[in-house]
């Protein structure tokens, strides 16, 4: 869908005026623009490739406002870390399933400190890039053909407008008193579920999870030493 045909779809619906002297219809865009911006967030549906600049012996940078979450730092070669693995080393247990496991290994990674705070391990020792993989802040959309599955604009997959609408339609039923509609409760559930963990939502990252090829995370176990016979006498 585009823009056009979305704002058209909200509007029937909620009977939201469009007269010279009283038209409500900017709020229908900027609601569209809200719903894009959550289902990026929140689905991480679509990722792109992000070089960012780093600094020799500095570790710790403050994201652009424009990269909404990270999915994977340099292609997924450095593991996302506790905040306090900063040290040169540390136990990564036993693998089952992998055959054995060093086990030291050295600590290469990433922390988000905050949403917006990355701290690179270890520290650059020269100027470069580092590579991530980020979902990025779309551009609001304008003109009646631009549509979220333009790369500007989100290059959300069309399957998935229907939550940009969704959400929508659940702010501004709210907005328009709708009591039909609980004042927009109908649509948030349909949008994230009953405890923001399902609805539409819940479907459109299922959706993701499958689409990807990746193989799952190794399973990691920690296994205690096994003590001697006399120790059960």
């Amino acid at each position: 869908m585009n823009l056009g045909q979305m704002r058209q779809q909200v509007q029937a619906w909620l009977g939201l005026q469009d007269i010279t002297s009283y038209d409500e219809t900017g709020f229908i865009d900027d609601k569209l623009y809200e719903g894009t911006i959550d289902v990026l967030a929140r689905t991480r549906c679509i990722a792109r490739c992000v070089q960012l600049n780093v600094n020799a012996d500095v570790d710790e940078y403050v994201l652009d406002q424009k990269i909404l979450s990270l999915v994977d730092v340099e292609n997924g070669n450095r593991r996302r870390l506790r905040r306090d693995q900063q040290e040169s080393t540390f136990d990564v247990g036993v693998v089952v399933g992998y055959g054995p496991a060093d086990q030291l290994q050295a600590v290469y990674g990433f922390t988000l400190i905050r949403a917006d705070v990355l701290r690179i391990v270890p520290t650059p020792s020269e100027d470069g890039t580092v590579q991530v993989w980020a979902v990025l802040k779309p551009t609001q959309m304008s003109n009646d053909n631009d549509s979220p599955s333009d790369e500007a604009h989100g290059a959300i997959p069309e399957e998935y407008h229907d939550a940009i609408v969704s959400y929508a339609m659940w702010k501004l039923a709210d907005y328009a008193d709708d009591g039909a509609t609980q004042n927009g409760e109908y649509y948030r559930v349909l949008y994230e579920g009953q405890n923001s963990l399902g609805g539409r939502l819940a479907q459109i990252r299922i959706s993701v999870n499958k689409r990807g090829t990746a193989r799952g995370p190794r399973a990691r176990v920690r296994l205690r030493s096994v003590p001697p016979n006399r120790a059960f006498i």
